[in-house]
């Protein structure tokens, strides 16, 4: 295994757990679930990890922290946020202005959850909507600030 995979492989491993950190523990309660700042995590990790991994990083990192008392929640959690930072992560290794079309990704978290939850909870879905999109992109904003603050330091 040459250097760069095992530096991949260990910043997944170190960025699914920051991920399951600040979606389990840093959470703030709402109608049907919770928000936090694992979206963070999560925009980042796309921003760093090759689209392939950051999704299982992402995804692994979420779902884990919904088996804390929403495990419902598991499966789509891992399929939101796997694909999420997929496309964001696709975007954003463009070298022109086009990768700021990751951004839209950032739309795929409270249109996930929202189809889950109209099949889950019916007419009572639309409670989340806008605070599951708040959540995204403060997430993506974060994420990007980091990225930004960081400049080179968190290139692998």
């Amino acid at each position: 295994m040459d250097d760069r995979r095992i530096r991949i492989l260990v910043a997944s491993g170190i960025l699914a757990a920051v991920i399951f950190v600040l979606t389990a523990f840093l959470r703030i309660p709402i109608p049907a679930g919770y928000i936090h700042l694992g979206d963070t995590g999560v925009f980042f990790a796309a921003m760093l990890l090759p689209p392939g991994v950051a999704a299982v990083c992402a995804g692994l990192g979420s779902a884990l922290a919904d088996l804390i008392g929403f495990p419902a929640y598991v499966p789509v959690t891992f399929a939101v946020k796997g694909l999420t930072a997929l496309v964001f992560a696709l975007l954003w290794r463009r070298k022109n202005r086009l990768r700021y079309l990751a951004f839209l990704a950032v739309l795929v978290i409270p249109v996930g959850y929202f189809l889950f939850e109209l099949i889950l909870y019916r007419n009572f879905a639309w409670v989340d909507l806008p605070l599951n999109l708040l959540q995204s992109v403060v997430g993506a904003g974060l994420a990007f600030a980091l990225d930004r603050a960081g400049k080179d330091r968190f290139r692998l």
